[in-house]
């Protein structure tokens, strides 16, 4: 059984305020949460109300195929846990290796998992703001307090998927802890929040990883909304890594912030295969000096998927540093849009900060428009930025086939190595290996099309 879809179910014309309230209260008591975690997020949905839907003129909207993404709140009620739980089924293309710690949510309910040790946490958000309130209560919301925009108060009122990793102070994991999130191929709207906090001097890696079950791929889905909330606190070393392989027709949005302490170190890797738009919004603050952040995504585009990145590497202190990477291929007439802003304040002396951006075209009809912006109020910065979008190199293809490759199999080397620096930095061995097969299996595809609409007879 999956979850049952509220009669709030609203669009961009119509909000009933009392029915949303009223799938918050029921969300929240389904899922047996504290008084204090229902009254936050009802203060989310008031704000939700109180705000407008983005502005589709702004820099950072208007290349987004807005009628691709469901401009609605659409909360969904966990079903009963047990008739949740027997059809629940992983993805297992994710799915950690065994004596990993992972915990897997399926159609609003965490249905299995197994607990960290030394001291960490990886449980379900609402199950930990019971048994680990002052841990949960002093860090919700606290990355950014007030939304940006009515997505992301949505995203902080109305999810199920919730998950809390922690930690502790100079704890060092050795092993990924992995969080699962499988949805079922109806069409209804799933929202997921996490908030990961690596503590003082702990290190700590985590994969967020979403695909959808099987059934019916084709057809407009609902939202996929993911908000992320990760902190790094003084001296910690968190990396985290999304991966998506989401049905075909799905619309999967991201908000996602991060704060990085002093001496701090982050790696944020995120890696999109799926769905008809996935448009990921990513905030990094760096106010402390020592700080460092890492920004690496990587993509896939087929058919006519739309590829969006917008990314913020504000520097509000002085001695931190940034640097954005982001790779993306591009087949058939898929299209990539790559908005990086570099926001130095007039504190943020003695820092820096760096992007590159590179697209690579395999079809005539695919295209790319990354976007480089530096905003920069400090006159002791090193900043630097790059952006290409192309073909594959003929130079290169012509130094492999005259080596006896094939050209199909030579495009493919090419492109596998062109991604190959972002996902050979994904920490999790288990997880590098997934997405690996992925990139394989889009190449796979694509040449297995081009072959069959090859007329009978045709020669090289």
């Amino acid at each position: 059984m999956t979850a049952t879809t509220a009669d709030a179910a609203t669009d961009a014309e119509s909000l009933d305020a009392g029915a949303l309230r009223s799938a918050v209260e029921a969300i929240s008591s389904a899922l047996a949460e504290p008084p204090w975690l229902l009254e936050w997020r009802l203060e989310a949905l008031n704000a939700a109300l109180a705000m407008d839907w983005p502005d589709l003129k702004a820099e950072d909207w208007r290349r987004t195929p807005v009628e691709r993404l469901p401009f609605r709140a659409a909360p969904a009620i966990p079903a009963p846990a047990a008739a949740n739980g027997a059809t629940a089924e992983p993805p297992h293309q994710f799915f950690p290796t065994p004596g990993q710690s992972y915990l897997h949510h399926f159609a609003g309910r965490a249905v299995a998992g197994s607990p960290p040790a030394g001291g960490a946490i990886l449980a379900p958000l609402s199950t930990a703001a019971r048994e680990y309130g002052g841990l949960v209560r002093d860090r919700l919301g606290s990355v950014h307090p007030r939304p940006r925009d009515r997505f992301e108060a949505f995203g902080r009122a109305l999810w199920t998927q919730g998950m809390f990793c922690y930690a502790p102070p100079g704890a060092h994991l050795r092993d990924s802890l992995h969080h699962l999130v499988s949805e079922a191929a109806a069409k209804s709207d799933a929202w997921t929040y996490a908030l990961v906090v690596a503590d003082r001097d702990s290190r700590l890696s985590l994969v967020e990883a979403g695909a959808a079950t099987p059934g019916p791929q084709e057809g407009r889905g609902g939202l996929i909304h993911l908000s992320l909330e990760l902190i790094a606190e003084e001296g910690a070393d968190l990396h985290f890594a999304a991966v998506q392989n989401w049905r075909r027709g799905a619309a999967s949005l991201t908000t996602a912030r991060a704060d990085v302490g002093r001496g701090a170190r982050l790696r944020y890797t995120t890696a999109s295969f799926g769905g008809d738009l996935d448009k990921q919004r990513i905030d990094v603050r760096l106010a402390e000096r020592g700080g460092h952040a890492d920004i690496r995504g990587l993509f896939v585009g087929t058919r006519d998927q739309h590829v969006e990145h917008v990314t913020r590497q504000h520097h509000a202190g002085a001695g931190a540093t940034s640097d954005l990477l982001i790779r993306g291929v591009l087949e058939d007439d898929s299209h990539a849009v790559q908005y990086g802003v570099i926001r130095i304040e007039p504190e943020g002396q003695q820092t820096g900060a760096y992007q590159t951006m590179r697209n690579l075209l395999l079809d005539e009809g695919a295209g790319a428009d990354p976007i480089p912006v530096l905003e920069i109020e400090a006159d002791d910065v090193k900043c630097s930025h790059a952006a290409a979008v192309g073909p594959v190199s003929p130079e290169q293809l012509f130094y492999l086939q005259a080596r006896g490759i094939p050209p199909d199999e030579a495009e493919r080397l090419i492109v596998r190595g062109f991604l190959a620096e972002i996902a050979d930095g994904i920490a999790d061995g288990h997880l590098r290996d997934a997405v690996e097969d992925l990139i394989e299996a889009e190449l796979h595809i694509k040449h297995a099309d081009a072959a069959a609409r090859e007329p009978a007879g045709a020669t090289a």
